[in-house]
């Protein structure tokens, strides 16, 4: 008899522990597969796609959604919010196919009644995959996508979710010095930090050139598995909701992605894909679709790519402007011409041409470039011999620097005391500095500041700081000495986040009197962008 009540005591223990523990997975709901985020209680991280995509689009509250592969990944809904107006959110799946895109699209539109702007990637690869195809990315959460409760305990009792995130997550909520809330889109899936763009990433052997295969003809077959693919997954969902505009866009792929269709022979064969999908999709009038593939100097710049095909977030940024102002639209009325511009070009450009590009040292300077389009400010550059606006320290005009431009070279170091106290930034600030000193009446307009640089003897380093209109420390970027040697260096610094009037320094001498008096740093070509 004791055993029997023993089982039955652990059994009911069990059980117990059981509801316990789906109650709190119910009531956290990570993966939103319940209801909406508690985020008055606790902080959400968005992190996990496939896991929180469907929830996101069925609880959020919404009227725009952006959505595609990693090529959508790094578009920022903050941007879409300032251009388009209303909330959006950002649904991305990675390797996904155009099925799995649309399957969450037809989730969102049946759960929100007041999404009226949908922005799409069409992958430019994927136009022949099979109606129903869906890529293979190991174990699926589908019990998070059906109806079937009881299957639910795949989530209520999964060991990463109960205690990775639900646990920690009621853990951080009793931490007062923790906030609730949510992770932004804006960094949702944003894989800009992990990758280096450029051609000597791309091709670190250079771009090599060969005689083109022998051109193949799109078959019949393969125009029926487009147009299956395009009508189930991309233009049906538009027919069906009137009210919802489409915002269709084709990746824009580098020219190295061309190229490998070119020496393959299937070049042409990629324009007639193209081109029945262009027929289906313009015959909805709720379906705007651009293309950017002739914005060739975006396609040949490899500094645009992390590799052939995945560009860097300032094209996103600079996307997103264009299908508002509807430049690159595609209509009845230009598409065959649009067409032919792409197909003459891609098959007549000197690709040994990209071995020539400059790839540059900082990846977003490149963002910096472009930064103009995007915002329509143009790049400010800095006259350093005009005197008037600069204050000047242990400092003079340099003649015929960087590429020819005038220069400031600055000698010596900081008097301020080894370990002292005061901070480098308030000894600048409050005492002096081996440089120069200029005000920007509103620096909220520029994202970057670039700048040239180079050492010329001894403990000569680089160290720009940026202070509000309250003296308050908003920006430092310091390169040691040791790190440097005596060539030209270009240098970035984001300000993006920095808004109003400021005091910029820029100080080439060392950092405290333990430095030579012979040291030498001189700053060139100063640009705002």
């Amino acid at each position: 008899m004791k055993s029997k009540h023993w089982i039955i005591g652990y059994f009911v223990f069990a059980m117990t522990m059981l509801i316990f523990v789906g109650m709190w997975t119910v009531k956290v709901d990570p993966f939103f597969h319940y209801h909406k985020p508690d985020t008055s209680t606790y902080f959400y991280s968005l992190n996990n796609q496939r896991s929180q995509n469907d929830g996101i689009s069925k609880y959020f509250d919404y009227q725009g959604l952006i959505t595609g592969t990693s090529m959508a990944e790094n578009f920022k809904t903050s941007e879409a919010e300032a251009i388009f107006g209303g909330t959006f959110i950002k649904v991305p799946y990675s390797g996904g196919s155009y099925k799995e895109i649309n399957d969450n699209l037809k989730v969102a539109i049946s759960h929100n009644r007041d999404l009226k702007i949908i922005i799409r990637g069409l992958d430019m690869g994927k136009f022949l995959n099979n109606k129903d195809f869906m890529a293979d990315l190991g174990t699926y959460p589908t019990y998070l996508y059906d109806n079937n409760i009881f299957n639910d305990v795949r989530y209520l009792f999964n060991r990463d979710v109960v205690f990775s995130r639900v646990y920690s997550m009621v853990q951080r909520s009793t931490n007062l010095s923790s906030k609730a809330g949510i992770s932004s889109f804006d960094g949702y899936s944003n894989w800009m930090g992990k990758h280096i763009f450029g051609i000597r990433t791309l091709f670190p052997n250079g771009v090599e050139v060969q005689e083109p295969a022998e051109e193949v003809e799109l078959t019949q077959e393969e125009r029926n598995i487009i147009l299956g693919n395009i009508k189930q997954n991309v233009t049906a969902l538009a027919a069906e909701h009137p009210d919802v505009k489409f915002y269709y866009f084709f990746t824009p792929y580098s020219a190295a992605w061309w190229q490998s269709l070119l020496d393959a022979g299937i070049l042409k064969k990629q324009i007639q894909e193209e081109k029945i999908v262009i027929e289906e999709i313009l015959k909805y009038n709720n379906i705007k679709l651009y293309s950017f593939n002739c914005l060739t100097d975006i396609t040949t710049d490899l500094n645009n790519y992390k590799d052939t095909i995945h560009y860097g977030e300032w094209i996103n940024s600079l996307m997103l402007k264009y299908m508002y102002d509807e430049e690159c639209l595609i209509t009845v009325d230009n598409y065959e011409q649009y067409l032919d511009e792409e197909l003459h070009f891609y098959t007549t450009y000197d690709y040994a041409r990209l071995n020539e590009q400059e790839d540059y040292t900082n990846d977003y300077y490149a963002a910096a470039l472009f930064n103009e389009k995007i915002s329509g400010i143009s790049p400010y550059k800095m006259d350093l011999s005009n005197n008037s606006k600069i204050d000047f320290s242990h400092s003079e005009i340099s003649d015929a620097q960087y590429n020819g431009d005038a220069a400031i070279l600055c000698q010596g170091s900081l008097q301020r005391n080894m370990g002292s106290e005061v901070s480098v930034s308030d000894y600048l600030r409050d005492v002096e500095y081996v440089g120069f000193r200029f005000n920007i009446e509103d620096i909220s307009l520029y994202r970057y500041l670039v700048f040239y640089g180079k050492k010329e003897t001894n403990h000569g380093q680089p160290g720009v700081y940026i202070y509000n209109e309250a003296g308050d420390t908003v920006s430092e970027y310091v390169i040691n000495y040791q790190d440097l040697d005596n060539e030209w260096h270009q240098y970035l610094i984001d300000i993006s986040n920095i808004r109003g009037k400021v005091t910029v320094i820029f100080n080439g001498g060392y950092i405290d009197n333990t430095g030579s008096s012979d040291s030498k740093y001189i700053f060139s070509n100063i640009s705002l962008y």
